[in-house]
């Protein structure tokens, strides 16, 4: 992909482009200088034990993905006291640098490596050492390798290409195969590349669309800047990040970011408040471990708030927080680290900032393990066990874990992991905790938490008695294709192929929705309550059209109630993108059915 500048820089930055000179700090890492020492300590310390007392390898590196244009790998680094060993432990990640410009995110994370990888008395080596011995430390230096070459500059055909404010990926979205940027220091106008933390899909439609003009506050522009891409993980990185998660259901999580502008800096965001005091189902935990992190944090001056200040996160637009939360379970706090300087070429202020906040994550971390004593304590407040089948003693993964003051619908299930195992972080208080899994009867049950110790519920499930359904399903003599059964209860949907007439299952006793169609043919659809073996005979025909709406307007329709309309063929059911809190209704006129009784279509839902 070519390059080519779009405006004339200064003069500075002129020699920078003539001699290849970075005016960034030597202290921060290059892409390279990034792969290099990963590399190293893998050759140090991936087959080494005993770096702790008693421990295995504590170290190991893998490639997580590639980038969207340039295909730079980046990696992920496990730290644990078996770290080649897939153990029955809660998990943590770190993630570093996201956006190009945001370097900090780079070096707490490579320094917070290079903390386990070089323990010492000298920085609370006890407490290290026990969350190696209890948990899994992920680590993500970058996942915008190609953005990161951009920021610290890069040789392309023998000239030297630089914008210490990128903030995208390379993303080449105008198809011109040129990467088309603005290397003013200054943040915007940036034609190319997408913000890979507006490319998540939890609210993902609210994000800018392309090229958007952004003016901030107090005068701070960054057009083009916060673009969410063309879908929803459009983006590889995005995708590998988005994989990552769902393979290993973390339990806490930091991604680190700073502000250009300043106008969120030194602040740690979290899942949420929206407008109407719409709070995060678990908002209660979360923001107590937010303050717990804040009092460890402080502020570069200390001037007008002498810690980071937890903030609730109020904007809902496919960011990377929000997603964690609602799609995996996940507690990530996104902290704005140092200030609007967030480059600084200071030796010192650099090193104080990446220490002080490796403090907050120390709690985070003791957070999840139950670490209560130290400079870093935390309250435990968490219950855990390993769900069972009562009847071999094997473990149930996927088993949906729910608590019932801490759920919403906006959360897909909290589910146990390959060893069966769940984890819940609690507060002080008494909790409804339910338990269902497919095939089994539910339990329920009340935990209080402690604060000094986790509480531990295991649960055994009974097993449901299973039953024979039986499908005789006859099709048209001229019908010689297979049809598609949709099986659903309140888990997940079967999709099976049925190629001749006759089809049995063994399934557990439930409320079943069952669905057939075939092409061309009319479908079938039914719901049961499975208590016994039970036999269907089915007769399916070929469809016929008996209504074709194009939608020219609502001449046909007759609305029920809310705000329905047409745009340019298209019915629409409110004016805006959210939904109403009513119940809305619209229906048509009646539809000749012929040797049949008249009928009309009604569409309706509520929110």
């Amino acid at each position: 992909m070519n390059t080519i500048w779009k405006r004339t820089v200064f003069f500075s930055y002129l020699l920078t482009l003539i001699f290849g000179d970075s005016p960034l700090h030597e202290r921060y890492h290059t892409y390279e200088e990034i792969q290099t020492q990963l590399e190293e300590w893998n050759d140090e310390f991936g087959d080494s034990v005993n770096i702790y007392p008693g421990s295995g390898i504590i170290y190991h590196l893998e490639e997580l993905g590639i980038s969207t244009e340039d295909g730079l790998p980046f990696w992920a680094v496990k730290l644990s006291y078996n770290a080649d060993i897939e153990e029955d432990e809660p998990k943590f990640l770190f993630l570093g640098q996201c956006h190009a410009e945001e370097i900090y995110g780079v070096e707490i994370t490579m320094e917070l490596i290079n903390k386990f990888l070089h323990p010492g008395p000298q920085y609370h080596l006890q407490n290290m050492q026990a969350i190696l011995q209890s948990s899994e430390v992920w680590v993500v230096p970058t996942y915008n390798p190609e953005g990161l070459t951009v920021v610290h500059g890069d040789s392309v055909d023998g000239s030297w290409l630089q914008d210490i404010s990128y903030r995208k990926n390379k993303r080449d979205v105008n198809l011109n195969g040129i990467f088309d940027f603005d290397n003013i220091p200054e943040a915007g106008f940036d034609l190319d590349g997408v913000d890979l933390n507006r490319n998540y899909d939890f609210n993902w439609i609210f994000g800018d669309t392309l090229w958007t003009m952004d003016y901030g506050d107090d005068g701070y522009d960054s057009h083009y800047d916060y673009y969410r891409g063309e879908s929803p993980f459009s983006e590889s990185e995005t995708q590998a990040i988005r994989n990552f998660a769902l393979d290993n259901q973390f339990l806490l999580s930091i991604a680190y970011h700073s502000s250009r502008s300043g106008n969120v800096s030194e602040q740690i965001i979290f899942p949420w408040m929206w407008s109407g005091g719409k709070s995060s189902p678990d908002y209660p935990v979360i923001s107590s471990l937010a303050m717990g992190i804040s009092n460890l944090i402080p502020t570069e001056t200390g001037v007008e708030f002498a810690n980071y200040i937890p903030v609730e996160s109020v904007s809902r637009r496919g960011n990377a927080h929000d997603w964690f939360y609602t799609e995996t379970g996940c507690i990530q706090f996104l902290i704005e680290t140092g200030t609007a300087n967030m480059q600084p070429d200071s030796l010192e202020l650099i090193e104080d900032t990446i220490e002080r906040n490796l403090e907050g994550a120390l709690h985070l971390m003791n957070r999840g393990i139950g670490y209560f004593i130290g400079d870093f304590a935390a309250d435990a407040y968490q219950v855990t066990g390993i769900v069972t089948d009562a009847s071999n003693g094997n473990p149930i993964d996927s088993a949906i874990i729910k608590i019932s003051e801490m759920d919403g619908p906006m959360l897909k299930p909290r589910v146990t992991d390959q060893f069966g195992r769940y984890r819940r972080l609690l507060t002080n208080g008494t909790f409804a905790l339910c338990v269902s899994a497919r095939g089994y009867e539910n339990q329920s049950f009340s935990t209080t938490p402690s604060s000094t110790s986790q509480t531990v519920q295991d649960i055994s499930l009974i097993p449901l008695e299973t039953h024979s359904l039986e499908l005789n399903i006859a099709t048209p003599s001229a019908y010689s294709e297979s049809v598609q059964l949709l099986l659903t209860d309140q888990y997940k949907t079967d999709t099976l192929q049925i190629s001749n007439g006759n089809f049995s299952i063994q399934i557990p006793e439930n409320h079943y929705t069952i669905k057939i169609i075939g092409e061309n043919l009319f479908p079938y659809f039914n719901e049961i309550d499975l208590t016994a073996d039970t036999l269907l005979t089915i007769d399916m025909n070929f469809a016929g059209e008996l209504f074709n709406e194009p939608f020219p307007n609502l001449s046909n329709w007759s609305i029920e109630s809310g705000e329905w309309h047409v745009d340019n063929g298209v019915l629409i059911s409110q004016p805006g993108l959210i939904y109403p809190d009513s119940y809305t209704s619209i229906i048509s006129s009646w539809i000749n059915n012929p040797d049949h009784q008249s009928l009309a279509l009604s569409l309706d839902f509520q929110y």
